[in-house]
Order: structure tokens, then sequence, then C-alpha cells
């Protein structure tokens, strides 16, 4: 009997686990932070950090850095999910973006921080 569900893999790029000191730049004018990468790939990434929920629907543009050197500008992206943590004092959260249409040299750029300054691939799940 064949199945009337199509089936498909849960993820189209291959996750990596960042480096520790891996960031995205959140531009929100003052209140402007790097936050820490969790796992990144050519489609998106994860990142978390501490404080009040970030108002996803400002979210246009991030930037790569590692350490406090610059790698990517100004990717456009969609904010996707925000969720707390952990139940502390002070809220521990994750925050994931896809990357929207990069240009040939944000592609290559981003590949480039990839190889860089991710450790072992994450499972596909």
């Amino acid at each position: 009997m064949d199945s009337r569900i199509q089936y498909s893999p849960a993820r189209e790029n291959q996750r990596f686990a960042a480096m520790d000191r891996a960031l995205v730049f959140i531009d929100q004018g003052e209140e402007s932070l790097p936050y820490h990468i969790v796992d990144i790939s050519e489609g998106g990434l994860s990142f978390r950090y501490l404080g009040k929920k970030l108002k996803r629907s400002e979210i246009k543009k991030v930037s790569l850095f590692y350490d406090s050197e610059m790698v990517v500008d100004d990717i456009p992206i969609n904010a996707i999910s925000d969720y707390r943590l952990q139940d502390n004092l002070v809220p521990v959260r994750r925050g994931s973006i896809i990357f929207k249409e990069l240009t040939p040299e944000q592609l290559n750029k981003l590949e480039e921080f990839i190889k860089a300054y991710t450790t072992a691939p994450l499972p596909l799940t």
C-alpha cells in the first residue's frame, strides 16, 4: 500500500555547533548586543541570550563575528522562533533565524565562517 504522505528531511542544510566566541550581532539601535551562536548552517542559525524576549518583527539583518572580528555583514533574515530555555532569575532564551537571499560574497564569507568557527556537525533531526 502506497502512503499518501510525502516525507522530507527535517533540515535542508547541515547544522554545525559553533565555537565559543562565534557571535551574531543583531542591530537594535542603542540596545544592540552580540549573542552567542549555538549552531549554524548555510540556511540559518540559532543563538542564546539572557534577558527579555527580542522583538522578532524588528530584526531584519544580522552580522556574524568571531571574537571582535566581523566576518559577514548585513545578512538579511527572517526570525523563526524565540523561547525560554531555563527558568532562572535571569531567563536564558534561544532564538532561531533563517537567512534570506545572500549575495555571492555573503555566501562565500558564510561558508568561510562555518569552516573556520564551528566544530562537529549536528544530527539532522
